[in-house]
């Protein structure tokens, strides 16, 4: 197969498979929004926002570094490298689900405090996902089956009962249900029970140590990005809340599509070694930010239009939301490309992780001080400043660190020891 067929290739399987997974919510969602409420569809937007937040920490790391340590690992060693993922990822989950469900409760209308609670468990399961693992290995096939499968029936079904019972609580048990059948069910198929059963107490350890850094970024990027709707819910009025969950379901499909292309060639860009390195991430540049500029014009184009006819005039929102939307989605295309791809793939962990800091910590007041101001609009402004000054601190680290080697180079990181960091 040609450089250009396997480019395009898996593009079309990691970039295209997931869309089926996008979509299908869009069966349920405009009925959550229609059928149950203002504050039945804030309290199921606040439980994924925590759960999403939470399943962050769960998963340790392994969604950036997992898909690269995949690729260059032995077939030999991958199953235990699963296994051990998974014994570690456990330690986690528990106090990790309870903290998750007690702040989406708290956050939530009174009268939908446990759908809320049990959709933020369900979120926090997805820590748990091998998706990276899968990623690793370049097999898009086994996304299809073992990730988006379960989640698409749980959501039919769950569509066709609240449409006939109206009873909310059943999308979250139903997707607490998906998650743990596809999880344990790839775990079995590839590492074994035996292999799971078996406990290394110095490799989970060893996990904790390594992945430090990448769990600290992914954590830093969640506190801006995926509890965004967390802080607007405690912030603004709830009419501009729930204004804000729709225009951010809809950045949902920006963001998860920029995260399906990163998956489709995370681990390409360092598969070839540094003959091919510079040339693949400036092709991952370039289709990133084709990427961001079609959801930027998307959002500035049919963003008001788009989020009434889906979810209702209720709780639409407005060209001021739409257009801080896009941006974010740019933002979170462009950091992608050079911080997820290049820097990591380079190595250089540490200087991702502070980019993704210096966001946070702008990005968080902006969202809290803004949405308290400016409502659904604020909000949506301040997570673009939080995208805006991640891209740009990567830019100048990627910029001072090919300027120091000479060249793009890839680090050399094996499974079992630390990661180069430059």
């Amino acid at each position: 197969m040609t450089a250009r067929g396997s480019f395009a290739k898996r593009i079309l399987g990691f970039a295209g498979l997931p869309f089926l997974s996008l979509i299908t919510p869009f069966l349920f969602l405009p009925i959550l929004a229609r059928v149950a409420g203002a504050d039945a569809w804030l309290a199921i937007a606040v439980g994924q926002s925590s759960g999403g937040f939470f399943a962050l920490i769960v998963a340790l790391g392994f969604n950036t570094v997992g898909p690269p340590l995949i690729a260059l690992a032995e077939p030999s060693i991958r199953p235990r490298l699963l296994a051990t993922s998974v014994q570690a990822r456990l330690l986690v989950w528990m106090p990790s689900a309870l903290f998750a469900g007690a702040i989406a409760a708290a956050v939530s209308p009174s009268d939908y405090r446990v759908d809320a609670a049990v959709m933020a468990v369900a979120m926090s399961l997805t820590g748990l996902s091998s998706a990276w693992f899968m990623i690793g290995l370049g097999r898009a096939s086994l996304i299809a089956i073992y990730e988006i499968s379960p989640r698409i029936v749980a959501t039919v079904i769950a569509a066709v009962i609240v449409l006939n019972a109206g009873d909310v609580l059943w999308y979250p048990v139903l997707l607490v249900a998906a998650s743990l059948l596809s999880v344990s069910l790839f775990a079995i198929r590839t590492a074994g029970l035996a292999e799971l059963m078996r406990r290394d107490k110095s490799a989970i350890r060893e996990v904790f140590r390594a992945n430090r850094s990448a769990v600290t970024t992914e954590v830093a990027g969640g506190a801006y990005n995926s509890l965004a709707v967390t802080f607007v819910g405690a912030t603004a009025a709830s009419a501009q809340a729930a204004a804000y969950v729709s225009g951010d379901k809809l950045y949902r499909i920006g963001q998860y599509s920029v995260s399906a292309l990163g998956n489709a060639l995370q681990g390409w860009v360092v598969e070839a070694g540094d003959a091919e390195f510079g040339h693949r991430i400036r092709r991952s540049f370039i289709v990133h930010a084709g990427l961001g500029l079609a959801g930027l014009t998307a959002f500035a184009v049919l963003g008001p239009w788009l989020s009434e006819v889906l979810f209702g005039a209720e709780v639409a929102i407005n060209e001021a939301t739409a257009l801080g939307l896009g941006v974010a989605t740019l933002g979170i295309a462009l950091g992608t490309s050079l911080g997820r791809i290049t820097l990591v793939g380079m190595g250089a962990r540490r200087q991702f992780m502070l980019s993704v800091l210096l966001a946070a910590a702008v990005g968080v007041p902006a969202i809290l001080l803004l949405s308290a101001t400016y409502g659904a609009a604020g909000g949506a402004w301040g997570l673009a400043i939080g995208e805006t000054v991640s891209v740009c601190t990567q830019a100048l680290f990627v910029w001072r660190l090919r300027a120091k080697a000479g060249s793009f180079i890839v680090a050399t990181t094996r499974p079992g020891n630390a990661p180069t960091e430059i």
